[in-house]
């Protein structure tokens, strides 16, 4: 998404149009072109074909976006999460269905009223069993962390819709979308309004401020770069990422002091994720689970089967065959 338009400027699209054996593959291509490049299924779209409409307001730097569609599994790819694309940080409010958004080895279960964060710069995916309507903010990311910081710590962290602040981004959603004839500048100015409510929210949801000192938040946004970029890497570790940073491996720890988890834990945990969405993705099915484990630093089977089972209460073949099966 570009720095956004010196004015307001709305789209609106539809599947109504489209014949009925053409209209995911449609409506994949709006996704891709519109909002951000993922791949697309349905999922269970029921006697009456697979429907979605999408209405876009583009302003102050944002797409605001209003999404209804039919239940379908959106999966952003690892090769398309390293394609270049500028960063961008996606809001995402439940108003009618339910969904889940993975990332990060997170899962958030969204009921109406409750948000989650996810980032197109990492792989994700979005899941809807049935019909559903969302309402959607997509901004540049280097505007986002300045209210709510490093966005590894928050994607997919679940948002409950109890909270005043949920309430009120859906009122920035209404407000937003509806806006006419706004000033870019106040357009500007009522972002900012939303990204402090956002916070407010993150704070509630994670127990702590989210206003974390600048410097920290630079080597933290450092740190998770590199171990993200080096995963496959079976020797990365405290003392390596120390290295690469140019600190002690004490200054390491202090920094994660207050995060949700600590550098190992934070390594195993993305490293038993990004093999959870390879085993999912039919493009990899002639890959074995040992070589998708390999492809993320395992480098004994029974140790990563033994994790895996840890952390997802199942085997990984038993994930991927209940995986494969979801799709189409």
């Amino acid at each position: 998404m570009s720095a956004g338009p010196p004015e307001i400027s709305r789209m609106a699209v539809s599947t109504d149009l489209v014949a009925s054996r053409d209209r995911v593959a449609y409506w994949a291509d709006v996704v891709c072109r519109q909002l951000i490049r993922a791949e697309v299924c349905s999922v269970d779209s029921g006697a009456q074909g697979f429907h979605g409409t999408l209405e876009r307001t583009r302003m102050g730097g944002m797409d605001v976006c209003r999404i209804r569609a039919s239940g379908q599994r959106v999966v952003r790819t690892p090769a398309q999460a390293k394609g270049g694309d500028e960063p961008v940080c996606v809001i995402a409010l439940q108003v009618e269905g339910s969904g889940c958004v993975s990332q990060n080895g997170r899962l958030a279960v969204l009921k109406p009223g409750d948000v989650t964060l996810f980032s197109n710069s990492r792989p994700y995916e979005l899941r809807f069993d049935g019909a559903f309507e969302q309402r959607v903010f997509i901004l540049p990311e280097s505007v986002a962390v300045g209210s709510i910081g490093d966005m590894d710590s928050v994607a997919a962290l679940g948002l409950g819709g109890m909270h005043p602040g949920s309430r009120l981004l859906r009122a920035f959603g209404d407000a937003l979308a509806d806006a006419s004839g706004l000033p870019q500048g106040q357009a500007v100015q009522l972002r900012a309004g939303m990204l402090e409510t956002l916070s407010a929210v993150v704070s509630s949801a994670i127990g702590q401020s989210p206003k974390v000192p600048a410097l920290k938040r630079y080597h933290l946004a450092r740190i998770h770069t590199f171990i993200r970029d080096n995963l496959a890497d079976p020797d990365l570790d405290v003392e390596c990422i120390a290295a690469a940073m140019q600190m002690a491996p004490q200054h390491l720890h202090r920094l994660f002091e207050g995060e949700a988890r600590t550098v190992s834990a934070t390594i195993w945990h993305l490293r038993l994720a990004a093999c959870s969405r390879d085993l999912a993705l039919p493009a990899l099915g002639h890959l074995g689970v040992a070589d998708i484990a390999c492809r993320w630093g395992f480098s004994d089977p029974a140790h990563f089967s033994r994790r895996f089972r840890q952390a997802f209460g199942a085997s990984p073949r038993d994930w991927r065959r209940a995986a494969l099966a979801a799709v189409p």
